[in-house]
């Protein structure tokens, strides 16, 4: 490489290149110069007519020239000899090179920033390329009609052809190198008489001039651009004709169809195209392979009340695809939220619920349907031995083992020795108001009978039971809250939580209990206040005691929780 000289280290220095104009730095100014007549010494860029050649030429040159693009860059070149660098006419691909690296250099140069990975590090970085221009599809079948006529002009029979390309080409774009075949099927509805076969003839010639045949199967045959078509023996239609094109390099902006010329007929009756338009034109243009636009369908489930963001685009065939449409569903709302769709139910909503969005691309639009589902927030509960049916007694017994020692007793208590006391339906007279037996409150000590079960915060718990006086008025509480912390509940259409009943029949109460936030476990459980005759170990007859869950409601139903 030339030398590069330095010019200004002393007052009034200067320096010259030739006599060709050679840029000339005032004295006192430092800095390094490197003369045009140097970069026209640039090796020329490779002649080449593939890319594998010019990419060796380039690895082969480019060593030769590193020094050379690194001064340029760091813009060692006086500002001057930029410009007039820029407005020489070159043809070698390495000035043009050159003139984009001065550009960057030079101050003032506006670049676009990078919020990449490469930005943290300080790397200037250069726009993006633009994406080659997307090509268009088009559409799958371009239809031929065909019939017969008598000496008469009346219609005799008739007929279709199916000229479908894949992909979807006609009137659409195609890029050179890309593969489609053309299928052509014929199907006639009515056969006329003194017709027993015909034969179809195809001018292939535009699609010849810019594709190749690369494959060909069923019947017909090609005789120079010419496709002739002839149906199998006696009132048979031909087997559908396949035949695959590769598109030619260099074939931008050329453009292919198919037109049928003619139709003939063997025995009688002369055949007749319905028309001879020649199919929309395939245009060949420089761009992507053909790249469909296909929205898929999603799914998604969410808690009620609860948001969910639907990853839309993940599941969907498309080239940069963005949402351009949405549907609002009809138990909630959807937002678009960059490419993701973002589903809200509606309050107490419980159900299945649709809506669709569209992707755009450069290829195309699409639509497909999101479904979400929001199942029933809780889960089932019930409580075991609710009618105290087990163990069986024969007619009083108070010495029946709680949870704690029978689980299958499914009641615990607080007495300590952990003794239920259950009545067969008819002792002393009491009949049981659900089932064959009843529990007496209180076994042998002041006590309060009960049961923990697993809960969903949120959860609207409903209860009933049936309650009874032994020996007269008795009078008994629901307690219902986290173990130790429960609450005395007032039964619906009730102003007091006081349970009172005399002996003379059972009566039903209901209550609701929702579930409050973080609480997991719930006690149901009862206590005694007084019974007749002075002492609370004596009465409150139990039944049909239930503290559940309420069924979910039907699909599309909103649930309004009371708090």
């Amino acid at each position: 490489m030339p030398p590069v000289r330095r010019a200004g280290r002393e007052a009034g220095a200067t320096s010259a290149e030739s006599t060709s104009g050679s840029p000339v730095r005032s004295g006192g100014t430092r800095g390094r110069v490197v003369g045009f007549r140097h970069l026209r010494r640039l090796p020329a860029w490779p002649a080449c007519d593939t890319e594998i050649a010019c990419t060796l030429g380039v690895i082969d040159r480019l060593r030769r020239v590193v020094s050379v693009v690194k001064l340029i860059y760091e813009g060692i070149l006086t500002t001057e000899w930029k410009f007039r660098l820029m407005s020489q006419r070159s043809s070698s691909a390495l000035t043009a090179l050159a003139c984009t690296l001065l550009t960057l250099a030079t101050p003032g140069t506006p670049v676009a920033a990078d919020t990449g990975a490469h930005a943290a590090g300080g790397v200037r970085q250069a726009a993006t390329r633009a994406a080659a221009p997307c090509v268009r599809p088009g559409q799958t079948t371009y239809p031929v009609d065909y019939y017969w006529k008598n000496v008469l002009g009346m219609r005799l029979g008739s007929g279709s052809v199916a000229v479908n390309t894949s992909p979807s080409l006609w009137g659409g774009q195609i890029a050179p190198g890309s593969v489609f075949t053309l299928t052509l099927t014929h199907r006639t509805n009515q056969w006329p008489l003194l017709v027993r076969s015909y034969t179809t003839m195809w001018d292939l010639s535009s699609l010849l001039a810019g594709a190749d045949i690369i494959g060909q199967s069923g019947t017909g045959t090609i005789s120079g651009t010419t496709l002739s078509i002839t149906s199998q023996g006696s009132k048979t239609d031909p087997v559908a004709k396949v035949i695959t094109f590769q598109v030619r390099q260099g074939a931008i902006g050329a453009a292919m169809t198919i037109r049928p010329t003619g139709i003939s007929s063997v025995i009688a009756a002369p055949g007749q195209l319905g028309n001879n338009t020649p199919a929309p034109p395939i245009q060949i243009v420089a761009g992507q392979s053909i790249a469909p636009t296909n929205a898929a369908a999603d799914t998604a489930t969410t808690a009620m009340g609860t948001a969910v963001s639907v990853p839309v685009l993940a599941n969907d065939t498309a080239t940069a695809p963005a949402i351009s449409g949405l549907t609002q569903p009809g138990n909630g709302t959807a937002t678009i939220s960059g490419g993701n769709v973002v589903y809200t139910p509606a309050a107490g909503f419980i159900g299945t619920d649709t809506f669709t969005y569209t992707i755009t691309t450069a290829c195309g639009s699409s639509t497909a349907t999101v479904t979400v589902t929001v199942p029933c927030p809780w889960k089932p509960v019930n409580l075991v031995n609710g009618s105290f049916e087990a163990p069986p007694v024969a007619s009083i017994d108070w010495s029946i083992p709680d949870a704690s020692v029978n689980p299958s007793a499914g009641w615990h208590t607080t007495a300590t020795d952990n003794k239920l006391e259950f009545w067969r339906g008819g002792a002393s007279g009491v009949p049981a108001a659900d089932g064959q037996q009843f529990a007496e409150l209180n076994a042998n000590q002041v006590s309060t009978l009960y049961q923990d079960v697993p809960t969903v915060p949120g959860t609207p718990m409903t209860w009933s039971l049936y309650h009874r006086g032994r020996l007269g008025t008795d009078v008994m509480r629901v307690l219902v809250g986290a173990p130790g912390a429960t609450v005395a509940q007032t039964p619906t259409g009730a102003s007091s939580p006081d349970i009172s009943d005399d002996n003379t029949a059972w009566r039903h109460y209901t209550g609701v209990y929702v579930v409050p936030p973080g609480q997991t476990t719930t006690r149901f459980a009862f206590e005694s206040v007084s019974a007749a005759g002075g002492t609370p170990t004596a009465g409150n007859f139990l039944d049909g005691v239930v503290f559940q869950t309420p069924p979910c409601p039907a699909t599309g139903k909103n649930v309004v929780q009371t708090s």
